[in-house]
């Protein structure tokens, strides 16, 4: 579903914000990205391509927001250096959405969104490996809660038990392929974030991801223009719902709650993307699935809190 990414709005609400209103906006902004998925199985286009048009229309969004963030009195401007860390973000993203999408093609919905939230557990997992930033014993504990439950949802393909429904290895692993690139992608936010505003981090990195996944989608052959009205409406969808609002809504939200909210944003996606499939597709988690997506969130949980 590619999770969202927590970064600092660009202008905070007022401390006099109905806290309610933001709680709603935060769990509509959530749900919003939690649709993705479902976005881009009605989408009559490739996967690549689905992510191009996904950044497109919301390009125009972004643009407003970064006008906005600019007019604001007392701005600093960017420091040198952030083009390169937008620019890896960027790719970064488009990996991750080019491998998202196609993985929804060769497994449920399900495994697709609960492998794809194993991204906050690779930040922590690439921090210990190449800036040897030791975790705690509660981090490594969620680690290993982690890759427990992803076994529990990869596991029953590698021994048959599993239905057809279930899906393929092949789409599993590229779901968690999927996952460490949105780890990359969070790593390299954090870098740029440093260097310039969240506007214009949005829109740069969000262009290079539309470029990214056009190039690829030209690359692989896919179908590139929707054929349907139901395709259209579907990436539209994508770009203004799942990209723009959902991550809008979120941003204003941490603005006025801050990181004590973030557990929030990262498990609720999944969650509407596992019920949504169940609804609108019939694909009903297994056992296996249920206990699996449990324990990767509880690890998501004990991440954000470590």
């Amino acid at each position: 579903m590619s999770a969202p990414a927590l970064s600092p709005s660009a202008a905070l609400p007022s401390p006099t914000a109905p806290a309610l209103a933001m709680f709603l906006a935060l769990l509509a902004g959530a749900t919003c990205i939690g649709f993705s998925g479902v976005f881009v199985r009605f989408a009559d286009v490739g996967p690549a391509a689905a992510g191009f048009w996904r950044m497109a229309f919301a390009l125009p969004v972004l643009g407003l927001w970064m006008g906005l963030e600019q007019r604001r009195p007392g701005r600093p401007a960017a420091a040198a250096g952030a083009l390169l860390p937008i620019a890896l973000a960027g790719l970064a993203f488009g990996v991750d959405v080019v491998l998202y999408n196609a993985a929804l093609g060769f497994t449920t919905i399900a495994n697709a969104s609960l492998l794809g939230n194993l991204s906050p557990v690779a930040v922590v997992f690439g921090g210990w490996l190449l800036f040897a930033e030791r975790p705690s014993r509660r981090i490594l504990g969620a680690l290993s809660l982690a890759l427990g439950g992803a076994a529990m949802l990869v596991l029953p393909k590698f021994a048959g038990t599993a239905t057809p429904a279930a899906g393929g290895l092949f789409g599993d692993s590229l779901a968690i392929g999927a996952a460490f690139s949105y780890a990359a992608y969070i790593m390299a936010v954090r870098r740029a974030r440093d260097r310039t505003d969240a506007g214009r981090l949005s829109l740069i990195s969000s262009a290079i991801c539309a470029v990214f996944c056009l190039v690829t989608a030209f690359a692989l052959g896919e179908t590139i223009i929707p054929a349907s009205l139901q395709g259209w409406l579907a990436v539209i969808a994508l770009g203004l719902v799942s990209h723009a609002m959902g991550q809008g809504l979120i941003t204003l939200s941490l603005g006025h709650y801050g990181a004590s909210a973030a557990s929030l944003v990262m498990v609720w996606p999944a969650l509407v993307s596992v019920l949504a499939a169940w609804a609108i597709f019939g694909e009903q988690p297994s056992a296996a699935q249920a206990f699996g997506g449990i324990a990767i969130l509880a690890a998501v949980l004990m991440v954000r809190k470590g």
